[in-house]
């Protein structure tokens, strides 16, 4: 029998595992803890016990059968409360009788509690910092608290005053609403949700800001939260037992709300795009082989339709992820790196130097996918497990408390796979190597960075720490170790971020459906992370997940795509999905017997083409001023438009989104100037 409990699960701040954690997760003083586990197997006749040890007393508590899911049993406990600073000690015993018990392992914790804080912050200019010198009190706030356990500092709570009617804005990528909703506390924690994501985000910024002109920052990467109430703002941090002594938080008192969003953007630094990649994308996760990627060529080039930019995500051997799918070659060393001449290609891929040439031939550029992660699940293939072993042996990987890799944990994206630990600079150093003849004897163009969300758990450690504090930051170093191998003019396409993430990658709002809901969900997310510091976003235009969308969804969506910052087609569906799930023009018009899209699309994409130098002027231009490319008209005409959707491209153009399938008209205000109507003059 095997006892199993998890203190602290995967320290997802949306998900309990019920059936082995403890609740709370840091107890607190005087309050009791719940604790749950599992047996396995269920064995009728089981009984269970918790044994519990604290500094001045000791006992033994029956534990209650709750269900039997799997064939296994499921129990649950609680252990009263103590005091702050006493350290509990408990285990679990289970079995039919004396004869069959079995022990777990010792488990404990320290109660902690909340203590007035002002006296561990101190303000030099514009940084608040946490700390136990003496230093200039910050009088801006409200009140203060940090969680100990009266030995270190733990997690960090601060109280700002509200003025009365003050609006905020920020906190990076969430789908909901311009405007932070009030009495609902807003997480800051790099998350694959997918679909649906709504306050949920793959690139949350803990940066906020108001139209009065404050702003503050949490530059950290622990995991954070904002909560707006009626007269108040409550920033937490919380570090999941690491110490928060260090930990800076930014604040400022500008003119206006621009002003303010220009200091995340000297923070964030955002890398304009190359020219060739603010025209159309063409991309579809069934494009598996060299034949479709050449029939969509042939496609595109025979129907005269406008394209700079081919994403291939189905390429590789999905082990290696630097491999063509197909290759044959001779296995080297884990130290060692593949040149092109090693390869001996075949079906699907048999000649990818012949395709790109192909595709730069007609002014294409080629991007591929990557992922932060290596899998072997076909001995056919050694080198996955040579890579995986000579990483391991070189502590290149996460790893967990006992030194093992860290795998990515069950029913998470990527289950059971090693992560590269890419805060050791020898294993950024030596996972890029690998993909270094992409780039320089293929000619690849740059690279969809997915991926990036997949340190889950405290006791998951890295390089520069526990997952507590670098998980957010993770897919900072992940894109600018890809960055380095990169030409002068190659991109990334990321869809994981953070604060300093603009500096090196493009950025993509996620996964979502084609529907009405999801497009106005993904112009939201995109103007807030444009607030954030990150201006050049774009989407899988009229969603890339189901069926293919109706012709006015996608009518409406080549519509406004034209005027964001990236131009990208994409679906979900891999493989050979009949009906084809693609959303090319071509296969719109097949599936709805309607072949007026095509002109529909060719004429949009032909108007995106020339609109794209003005698009490359106002790229540098934001990245330069630190103002967003998309920028929401609310911030300079406060009454404008309620949901906040109606924005500014560039200094010349104002966009008013029609993301309701009944919307034939809407009324806005623009700014002051001379403006004239784009379609009719």
């Amino acid at each position: 029998m095997e006892i199993i409990h998890t203190p602290f699960g995967i320290d997802d701040p949306y998900f309990i595992v019920q059936g082995c954690e403890r609740e709370p997760r840091e107890p607190l003083e005087g309050g009791c803890v719940k604790v749950r586990f599992v047996t396995d197997p269920m064995v009728v006749g089981q009984r269970a016990w918790i044994e519990v040890q604290s500094d001045s007393r000791r006992y033994k508590r029956r534990a209650q059968y709750q269900l039997n899911h799997g064939g296994k049993a499921h129990w649950e406990v609680n252990i009263d409360g103590e005091n702050a600073g006493v350290t509990v000690r408990y285990r679990f015993i289970a079995g039919r009788g004396p004869s069959t018990y079995v022990t777990s392992e010792w488990y404990e914790y320290t109660v902690c509690r909340w203590i007035e804080a002002k006296r561990f912050l101190s303000l030099k200019n514009d940084r608040l910092a946490v700390n136990r010198s003496d230093g200039t009190s910050c009088d801006c706030l409200k009140e203060a608290y940090v969680l100990t356990d009266g030995k270190e500092l733990y997690d960090l709570k601060i109280i700002f005053e509200r003025e009365e009617g003050e609006r905020f804005y920020g906190l990076g990528e969430h789908f909901d609403a311009i405007t932070i909703p009030e009495d609902e506390e807003r997480y800051i924690h790099v998350y694959d949700q997918y679909k649906v994501q709504r306050s949920r985000g793959y690139a949350p910024v803990p940066f906020i800001l108001s139209d009065r002109g404050r702003a503050l920052l949490i530059d950290t990467g622990f995991l954070s939260s904002f909560k707006i109430d009626d007269s108040k703002i409550t920033l937490s941090i919380y570090t999941r037992g690491c110490s928060i002594e260090g930990t800076e938080i930014r604040f400022w008192k500008e003119d206006s709300p621009l002003k303010a969003i220009e200091k995340i953007y000297k923070i964030a630094k955002p890398c304009p795009p190359p020219l060739w990649a603010l025209g159309p994308w063409l991309s579809a996760n069934q494009w598996n082989s060299q034949k479709k990627v050449m029939e969509v060529l042939r496609e595109t080039v025979e129907r005269d339709l406008p394209a700079t930019t081919l994403v291939v995500e189905a390429w590789a051997d999905e082990q290696t992820f630097y491999i063509f799918n197909g290759a044959e070659y001779d296995p080297v060393s884990g130290d060692d790196k593949f040149n092109l001449k090693d390869f001996r290609f075949h079906e699907p891929w048999p000649d990818p130097v012949e395709m790109i040439n192909k595709l730069h031939e007609r002014g294409i550029r080629l991007v591929l996918w990557q992922i932060p992660v290596i899998k072997c699940f076909d001995e056919s293939t050694p080198q996955p497990a040579i890579d995986i072993r000579y990483g391991s042996s070189r502590g290149y990987f996460a790893r967990t408390g006992d030194g093992s890799d860290y795998r990515i944990p069950v029913a998470r994206w990527h289950e059971g796979n090693v992560v590269v630990d890419f805060y050791n600079e020898e294993a950024a150093k030596w996972w890029a190597s690998k993909r270094e003849y992409l780039v320089e004897e293929l000619g690849v163009d740059g690279f969809k960075t997915d991926g990036g969300e997949h340190l889950w758990g405290r006791d998951t450690l890295t390089a520069a720490g526990s997952a507590a504090k670098v998980r957010n930051t993770y897919p900072e170093r992940y894109f600018e170790t890809i960055a380095g191998i990169l030409r002068e003019d190659g991109i990334l396409f990321s869809r994981a971020g953070y604060t300093r993430s603009p500096a090196h990658t493009l950025f993509w709002v996620g996964d979502e459906d084609s529907t009405w809901e999801a497009l106005r969900d993904n112009i939201t997310a995109g103007l807030n992370v444009s607030i954030s510091g990150n201006p050049f976003w774009g989407w899988d235009i009229a969603g890339f997940s189901g069926e293919v969308p109706s012709m006015e969804l996608y009518r409406r969506s080549i519509e406004l795509a034209v005027f964001t910052p990236v131009f990208q087609l994409h679906s979900e569906d891999s493989g050979d999905p009949s009906p084809s799930s693609e959303r090319t023009p071509w296969n719109l018009a097949k599936a709805w017997e309607d072949e007026s899209i095509i002109d529909y699309y060719r004429n949009f994409a032909s108007l995106r083409m020339t609109i794209s130098p003005y698009i490359y002027r106002e790229s540098l231009h934001a990245a330069q001023a630190g103002l967003p490319l998309t920028l929401p008209l609310l911030l300079i005409e406060k009454e404008n438009d309620p949901e906040g959707l109606t924005y500014m491209f560039g200094r010349d153009m104002v966009v008013s989104p029609a993301v309701d399938e009944e919307m034939k008209e809407r009324k806005i205000s623009l700014p002051e100037g001379h403006w004239v109507n784009l379609w009719n003059g």
